[in-house]
C-alpha cells in the first residue's frame, strides 16, 4: 500500500513539472537567497532542493540532522513519505494534488509567486514525531510556467501546537499576488482572502515572534519605538491573544505569516 501511495505521490510531481527533464543547473543563489528572506521561521528548521522533474532531493542543509536525527539514509522523498504520520498521509497525498492543481492553472508569470504552506507529523529517528510546518515556493520554472525545482523549508513547531488540529492547505501570495487561506478540502474553490493584518503589521507580528524588542524593531523598521509599541497592541487587539506563545500558536494555524 505504501509503494502504491508513493507511486501516485510520484506521479503528481511528475505532472506539476510537465515531464521536463530538469537539466538545467541547481545552482540559483541569488533566487534561493531571496526566497529565504520571505520565508519565516518561528523555530529550528532546515532547507532542502527539490527537483519535481526527476523527483528527487537535490540538496539539504546540514540542520536536518538537528530536528529528526540521524536516521542513517539522509534525507529524501522516500523516506520523508514514510516517516509522516500514519493519520496524516491521506491529507498529505490531498493536499499534494491540490497544489499540482493549483500551479498547473496558474499563468507562467505567477508561478513563482506564491509560497505553499502546511504542517504534518514527521518521525524522528528516536521514533518519537514531530510537528513540521512545510514552507515551499518555486526557485526555477519555464516559459511555460513548468515548475522544475522548488526550496522547502522545514521548520520544527512542536511547540507551538496547543491543540490536535491539523494546519490546513494555504497558498500565500508574494509580490502582492492574493493569498488563499486554509483551503481545507481538494474540490474546496479558491477565493482570495482578506488579510488579516497590514502589511506593516505582518512584519511587526514577524520580528516580534523571532524575539526582537520595540527597541530593536523600531530600528530595523526605520519607525519610531511609539509606532512599534501601537502595532503591537493593534496585533495583540486583533488576534485576541494575551502572550506570545498564543500569538505564535495561531500566527501558524491561521498561515498569518
Amino acid at each position: 500500500m505504501e509503494l502504491i501511495q508513493f507511486d501516485e505521490m510520484k506521479q503528481t510531481w511528475l505532472q506539476i513539472a510537465k515531464h521536463q527533464n530538469g537539466s538545467t543547473p541547481a545552482s540559483f543563489e541569488l533566487q534561493v537567497y531571496k526566497k529565504l528572506l520571505e520565508l519565516f521561521h518561528v523555530g529550528d528548521y532546515y532547507y532542502y532542493i527539490f527537483n519535481a522533474c526527476t523527483v528527487a532531493i537535490e540538496f539539504v542543509s546540514d540542520r536536518f540532522e538537528n530536528i529528526v536525527g540521524n536516521v542513517g539514509c539522509g534525507f529524501s522523498v522516500e523516506w520523508l513519505f514514510d516517516n509522516i504520520h500514519p493519520d496524516d498521509k491521506t491529507r498529505f497525498i490531498d493536499y499534494e494534488r491540490k497544489v499540482t492543481d493549483f500551479f498547473t492553472n496558474l499563468p507562467p508569470e505567477k508561478v513563482m509567486k506564491y509560497k505553499v504552506s502546511y504542517g504534518y507529523r514527521l518521525r524522528c529517528a528516536n521514533g518519537t514525531y514531530k510537528y513540521i510546518l512545510q514552507q515551499v515556493t518555486t526557485i526555477q520554472s519555464d516559459e511555460q510556467g513548468s515548475v522544475i525545482r522548488v526550496l522547502g523549508v522545514h521548520t520544527d513547531i512542536t511547540h507551538l501546537k496547543t491543540d490536535d488540529r491539523p494546519l490546513g492547505l494555504s497558498f500565500i501570495g508574494l509580490e502582492g499576488e492574493p493569498s488563499f487561506h486554509n483551503v481545507l478540502t481538494v474540490s474546496s474553490n479558491l477565493l482570495p482572502t482578506v488579510d488579516f493584518f497590514s502589511k506593516r503589521e505582518k512584519e511587526v507580528l514577524k520580528l516580534v515572534l523571532s524575539g526582537k524588542s520595540s527597541i530593536e524593531i523600531a530600528a530595523l523598521l526605520h519607525i519610531s519605538k511609539y509606532t512599534v509599541d501601537s502595532h503591537r497592541k493593534s496585533i495583540f487587539s486583533k488576534s485576541a491573544c494575551n502572550n506570545l506563545v498564543e500569538l505564535g500558536a495561531k500566527a501558524i494555524q491561521n498561515a498569518w505569516l
